[in-house]
């Protein structure tokens, strides 16, 4: 099969989907490849969900490891001790609590190779958020509930370090799981190692989560191979539900998790959040990666509603976040542009 024969084969398939297919020779759009690798839902959300299953050491030992090379998962004793370290049986509690997600946008870029061509491009699939339930643009939910549920997807956690930085517990995690799934005369297996960032204080969880490795399959029996990667970033927790107010002005400090949408790798940085008059409450986000500019004009002077505050567009300027506690000790949110996502945490200054 030519390279020509091959792109109309797959131009086919995804028109039976109902999807644009070709952006121009070599590319494909956003829409073939979140139909491909989704196959309609599951792969990627079982990828969103793989950070949270990790960090809360909810996945036996068992599981697969993304790759024939990957480090062998953790032992039951060791799952064990980490379940039973205080910090995260805080997290636990803090997620069981949990009535608000935010989301990044997923970011993806990828490179297929079959029948003679070399097809690549990349995805960012915008998440709406509404109280504890997000979901993108194809259908794909995920839940607050869904954070604290089974982790029965076959994820094998290789590594866990718990840490502290700016006052926040952390947890950086690693991990993978493979999986297949199929529509006619479609095949894809993946096999994705998973690193996830995450941290909590009293009342809110963030967690930024790196995802890498192989795609394979056949397309009416021509075998493809190829890669991907990918990065997507949340928040959950109890939210206030209401603004805070009073006289004078208040200032939230905290940390932040940065990945570059070229790179998809880990930067760490500052957060501040400030309301300058809490009597006509407006507030304010800045990210400091150092060396980086992350912010945008919009995270200045955003109106607060019911403890909530957003701007700007996922995937261009979107930054997104909510008060947490019943006297608003923590902020914690996402933000989302063009070149950056990632999420941070602040805790209410005396």
């Amino acid at each position: 099969m030519t390279g020509n024969e091959f792109r109309a084969l797959i131009s086919m398939k995804m028109k039976t989907l109902g999807n644009p297919v070709l952006a121009g020779e070599g590319t494909m759009t956003d829409n073939l490849f979140g139909e491909w690798l989704t196959m309609k839902k599951r792969i990627l959300r079982t990828a969103a969900l793989a950070a949270a299953a990790l960090a809360l050491g909810g996945c036996g030992g068992g599981g697969g490891g993304g790759s024939t090379t990957a480090p062998e998962p953790l032992g039951e004793e060791e799952l064990a001790a980490l379940r039973a370290d205080p910090r995260v049986a805080q997290l636990d509690g803090i997620l069981g609590r949990a009535d608000a997600l935010l989301f990044s946008s997923l970011r993806s870029r990828w490179s297929l190779r079959g029948g003679g061509a070399t097809l690549s491009g990349a995805l960012a699939e915008p998440m709406d958020c509404d109280g504890g339930d997000c979901t993108g643009r194809d259908g794909t939910g995920i839940s607050v509930g869904d954070l604290t549920g089974p982790a029965d997807a076959g994820i094998g956690l290789t590594g866990a370090e718990l840490g502290s930085r700016g006052g926040f517990d952390t947890m950086a995690t690693r991990g993978g799981f493979d999986v297949t799934e199929s529509i006619p005369g479609v095949t894809v297996t993946a096999g994705p190692s998973i690193a996830s960032y995450g941290f909590w204080g009293e009342y809110g969880f963030a967690a930024l989560e790196i995802g890498s490795g192989p795609l394979s399959g056949t397309v009416d029996g021509t075998a493809f191979r190829g890669d991907f990667s990918q990065a997507r970033a949340y928040a959950a927790g109890g939210v206030s539900g209401s603004n805070p107010a009073g006289q004078g002005n208040a200032t939230w400090s905290g940390i932040a998790e940065a990945s570059p949408t070229g790179t998809y790798g880990r930067l760490t940085g500052t957060a501040t959040v400030t309301v300058p008059d809490l009597s006509m409450p407006r507030v304010s986000v800045a990210i400091d990666v150092p060396g980086h500019e992350i912010g945008e004009p919009g995270w200045t002077d955003m109106p607060l509603e019911n403890g909530s505050f957003a701007a700007g567009t996922a995937g261009t300027d979107r930054l997104s976040g909510n008060f947490h506690g019943s006297g608003h000790e923590e902020v914690w949110g996402v933000f989302d542009t063009a070149d950056w996502l990632g999420v941070f945490g602040a805790r209410r200054q005396p």
